[in-house]
Order: structure tokens, then C-alpha cells, then sequence
């Protein structure tokens, strides 16, 4: 699809309900104690973590075109981008959690989650993204809910 299709089929607020999706699909895979599901959760966290990022920039003008080719799957850019930006409630929070962020980036944007890579892999804490997701995506709604409103 074109960037101009994008535009008409994407909002921050649509984003930001994917980003709740993924993080309750995630959510009760970690709780289902099922071993066998580590990586389909670590891939529901970090698509939730992108789309909710995401959803903030899209909400703050960043366009879609920015969102696709210069940030594509890259958490760890995505979250610097928001850090960077001016003076909002989101940004600390960020910064606070963006070394987990960094360190599960390695193996999301790498496809690894989605495509199995033998070797010895060090992931951050679930707990620690789903607690990244819970107390970001409270400060992203009011923000996205904003721009579907400006629209």
C-alpha cells in the first residue's frame, strides 16, 4: 500500500488499540506458566512496545512514511525518537525502561522471535515489559485519543 492509503487506514489511536491487544494476547501467555510459549510472548511484547511507540509519534506529527522507512521495526530507535521528542509525559517513562527495551530490540527487529536462531539469548524480564506497557500506554491514550479528535 501506498503512504497516502496508509494515512486514510492507520490512526495513533488504532494503533494504540493493537498495542492493548498484543499486550493482552501477551499478557496471558506469561500467566499461563506455558513454557513452550517464550518466544511468541517476547513477540507479542516488543510488537506491542513498537505499536504503542509508535502511536505516540503518529499522534505528534511524525508521519507514516517516517514510522515505515526510517524506524521500521527498530524498538530501540522508535523509543530514542520518543525520548527526543519535546517535553512529554511519555519520554521518562521511556528512558526509564530503554534498556530492556534495547536488549529485547536485538532479537525483535533481527526476526529472531519469529524465525528460530539457535544459540544462548539473554532477554529482559516479561514482567518488567508488561510493567513498560502498563504504565506507558495509560500516558500514550489521552495523546492519540487527541489526534483522532484533531482529524
Amino acid at each position: 500500500m501506498d503512504e497516502a492509503s496508509d494515512d486514510d487506514r492507520t490512526s495513533a489511536m488504532g494503533l494504540l488499540t493493537d498495542a492493548k491487544e498484543m499486550l493482552a494476547a501477551a499478557r496471558l501467555l506469561h500467566e499461563s506458566d506455558v513454557w513452550k510459549v517464550q518466544r511468541p510472548t517476547y513477540y507479542l511484547l516488543g510488537h506491542s512496545i513498537e505499536v504503542a511507540l509508535k502511536s505516540f509519534l503518529l499522534a505528534n506529527g511524525i508521519s507514516h512514511g517516517t514510522l515505515k522507512k526510517k524506524l521500521g521495526h527498530n524498538l530501540s530507535k522508535t523509543a530514542r525518537r520518543v525520548i527526543n521528542s519535546s517535553s512529554n509525559s511519555v519520554s521518562p517513562v521511556v528512558e526509564e525502561y530503554l534498556a530492556a527495551i534495547d536488549l529485547l530490540n536485538h532479537y525483535y527487529q533481527a526476526k529472531e522471535l519469529e524465525y528460530r536462531v539457535t544459540g544462548t539469548k539473554t532477554f529482559p524480564a516479561k514482567e518488567t515489559l508488561i510493567a513498560f506497557l502498563d504504565a506507558v500506554i495509560p500516558k500514550i491514550e489521552p495523546i492519540a485519543y487527541h489526534a483522532l479528535q484533531s482529524k
